[in-house]
């Protein structure tokens, strides 16, 4: 049995072979020796000379970004990335293959028509008798395109939903792809009180059991205990039965590993999902990565911690209205969490921001939120597998992957052991809350005297430093089954000894592909962001040939030394002009700036070093380790940085100029796990509003479905978002072929 215990971390060795390019400096390098422990390294050019460098030397040199590794560089099939926007045409259905070609001749036969015999309104009237001859033309090309398969349709499309389909496909530039149906079955949310829905789980959760109970006979014990139960309650507060499809589907929730290990034995589920020591047939941390979205129902978690039943009907309600998604990326050989955000709904920007954490330093956020454990893991993944969520899957995080060169696939459903496991460390997850005893949790309902909507800021705060400390200091060191009983701290360790991972992205071209967007003017003095000229000899240049122009440019939020600029479909760099240190975030700068923006004159000249002196006592103070990690739900966006530049410093009209010594580098900020965001921070959005309006949402829902006045309090299966809905029961027919 593997020892537990937390293994010290001392450094990762990062991978290169002789077809790489490595850059330190201006010199350019290609390694011709390696040995254990030591690297040797050869400039290019006809007078080579030759430097040798240890392993560790060389990684931590290259984790700062001093050594930058072009990957394949000398080879000779160096592979050329493609970009590819939408869903590969072959990884779609057949039958939505041949849906969507069979729309695109529809719009086809239309225009057709429309080119033989003139205008032709999409009505109802006009176009409605119609239809039907247009609709058999089309399903006659599609026959023919499809090499005479038999091709069917169900029923007739309305005009209504050409009209929709005309439209979606003049809109994607006459597309076939933006034809395919999304339809994922019946999006209704149907709503069930609490006391129902945990004797649901409880006895779906039953199915994997080693007896091996069939789907119907663990259904009928639900009937049977549902009967038992409503007869001992009155008739005003008798529990409901659910149907047997969202039954079995609660079943499917499980997770196939955690099913089939309960229901035979773990070496069966072993041999089955292709699971060895390393992982499931995965040796190398990074060879793959999972990304998953998952909703935090904070009612299922205080369940989950024995302390539901001890709140009261106020603070339960308070409850019910905070639903919490996290996505987080997991690392299939070793289990462990390379990065992870909290956020209000699955949407592209979270996955964007949780592949830039992977590959960032987290060590700072893991002190923040007071771990014991060090979040040392960071990677550029391999592969990075997700399934078809709409927050997954998308032409933002596309474009990202494959400006990181990292292959995106989602697994076919007939491969079990290619997917589902972070299915399974999600139930991890819960369990972890019963470490904490109703302690977290409870602090985020009690926060008396304040409404629950108007300070949820603070609670949610909490929340998210909590989760974090837990999968820090209690799943990362909690021994694993699917690693032969090591934890996911210890077999990250272990595996980066034997296994080099790849190389990491240098911070300029991370900051070419994850900067914050923006928009601004080329001057004399170059490029300003938050009062902070940048510029460089190509910026002088443009401007000396054009004069002013709007440049896009892009910028780290943690680090505003350097921005990229956007100039004829390549990035650039710009640095400060003023002697900036490092290190310095965005949002700490937005606090200075507020606290002595309103100490001058409008035109006066400030020196840096009373900036830095303001960030000293920030970070001195312990709150700028809240400002410079946000865990997800607050988080600093383009548009209320651009609000707070506006009225912080454009109507100051106060000019930055050089400090009087120069500063290298400020000291790391003080750790104070108490340390909060406050709620009119600048720059950051407002979770508050987000949370008021999805209680609304969720009152507006209540209120279609139970339309009788007294009609009892529930819950939902499932989020009403539209992110959400292919979570939902129900199904629906549709055209098929």
């Amino acid at each position: 049995m593997p020892d537990p215990q937390p293994k010290p971390f001392s450094y990762v060795p990062v991978r290169v072979t002789t077809s790489d390019r490595v850059t330190i400096g201006h010199v350019r390098y290609r390694m011709v020796r390696e040995y254990p422990g030591e690297i040797i390294l050869e400039t290019e050019g006809d007078d080579p000379r030759r430097e040798t460098f240890t392993e560790q030397e060389f990684s931590r040199r290259h984790l700062l970004g001093e050594i930058i590794i072009d990957e394949g560089y000398h080879s000779l099939h160096k592979k050329i990335p493609e970009v590819i926007r939408e869903i590969p045409w072959r990884n779609i259905k057949p039958h939505k293959r041949a849906k969507a070609q069979y729309f695109e001749n529809l719009i086809r036969a239309y225009e057709r028509y429309v080119a033989d015999k003139g205008p032709l309104p999409r009505t109802v009237d006009e176009l409605g008798p119609k239809m039907l001859n247009l609709s058999m033309e089309a399903l006659e090309v599609t026959r023919k395109a499809l090499a005479g398969e038999t091709v069917h349709f169900k029923k007739l499309i309305s005009v209504g939903h050409f009209n929709k389909i005309y439209a979606n496909y003049q809109q994607s530039g006459r597309k076939t792809a933006a034809l395919v149906s999304k339809d994922q079955g019946n999006k209704r949310v149907y709503y069930y009180d609490e006391a129902s829905l945990k004797i649901w789980r409880e006895e779906a959760d039953l199915y994997a059991h080693s007896q091996r109970p069939k789907k119907k006979d663990k259904y009928e014990d639900l009937v049977a205990r549902i009967r038992d139960e409503n007869a001992a309650r009155p008739d005003r507060n008798k529990l409901e039965l659910c149907s047997y499809k969202v039954f079995r589907r609660l079943i499917n929730e499980l997770g196939a590993y955690y099913v089939v290990c309960k229901r035979y034995s773990k070496a069966v589920a072993d041999r089955k999902f292709k699971f060895d020591r390393g992982g499931f047939g995965l040796f190398r941390p990074g060879e793959r990565v999972d990304i998953d979205e998952k909703v935090v129902d904070l009612m299922l978690l205080l369940q989950y911690a024995h302390i539901w039943e001890t709140l009261s009907d106020d603070e339960k309600e308070k409850a019910r209205r905070v639903r919490v998604w996290v996505i987080v990326a997991m690392d299939i050989a070793t289990r462990y969490i390379f990065g992870m955000r909290f956020c209000m709904s699955p949407n592209a920007q979270a996955t964007i921001d949780v592949i830039q954490m992977m590959m960032q330093d987290k060590s700072e956020t893991s002190a923040y939120v007071g771990a014991l454990s060090p979040w040392f893991g960071r990677c550029r993944p391999e592969t990075i597998c997700t399934d078809n969520g709409s927050g997954l899957v998308n032409e933002e995080v596309a474009d990202v992957l494959v400006e990181c060169e990292i292959p995106h696939i989602r697994p076919n459903a007939d491969h079990p052991e290619a997917r589902g496991h972070i299915e399974s460390s999600f139930r991890s997850h819960r369990r972890i809350v019963r470490h904490y005893q109703g302690r977290t949790f409870k602090d985020v309902l009690e926060k008396a005297g304040y409404d629950p909507v108007k300070t949820a800021s603070l609670p949610l705060d909490l929340f998210e430093q909590e989760y974090t400390k837990a999968i820090l200091d209690v799943y990362h060191n909690t021994p694993h089954e699917g690693l032969g009983g090591e934890t996911p701290h210890n077999s990250l360790i272990r595996q980066t000894q034997t296994h080099k991972m790849r190389p990491h992205i240098g911070p300029d071209i991370l900051r070419h592909i994850f900067g914050m967007d923006d928009t601004r003017t080329l001057d004399g003095e170059g490029l300003r962001f938050l009062g902070v000229p940048y510029s460089s000899p190509e910026l002088r240049m443009w401007m000396a040939q054009d004069g002013q122009v709007e440049v896009p440019i892009r910028v780290n939020k943690r680090d505003m030394a350097s921005i990229s600029y956007l100039r004829d479909g390549k990035w650039y760099i710009a640095d400060n002009q003023i002697g900036l240190a490092p290190d310095i975030s965005v949002a700490e700068w937005l606090v200075v700036w507020r606290r002595i923006g309103g100490d001058f004159k409008k035109g006066s000249e400030v020196a840096l070093d009373l900036m830095y002196a303001g960030l000293r006592d920030l970070r001195e103070s312990g709150d700028a380790a809240a400002y410079r990690n946000p865990l997800g739900l607050r988080d600093l966006t383009a548009e209320k940085v651009r609000e707070a530049e506006r009225a912080l410093i454009y109507r100051s009209g106060i000019k930055l100029i050089k400090a009087t010594q120069h500063v290298a580098s400020l000291d790391p900020p003080v750790v104070r796990p108490s340390a909060f965001i406050d709620d009119d921070a600048a720059g950051f959005n407002d979770p508050v509003a987000e949370i008021s309006a999805y209680a609304e949402a969720q009152e507006t829902a209540r209120a279609q479905a139970f339309p009788k006045v007294g009609a009892k309090p529930t819950t939902t299966i499932g989020s009403p978002s539209p992110s959400s809905r292919r979570s939902q029961v129900g199904s629906a027919s549709s055209l098929k072929f």
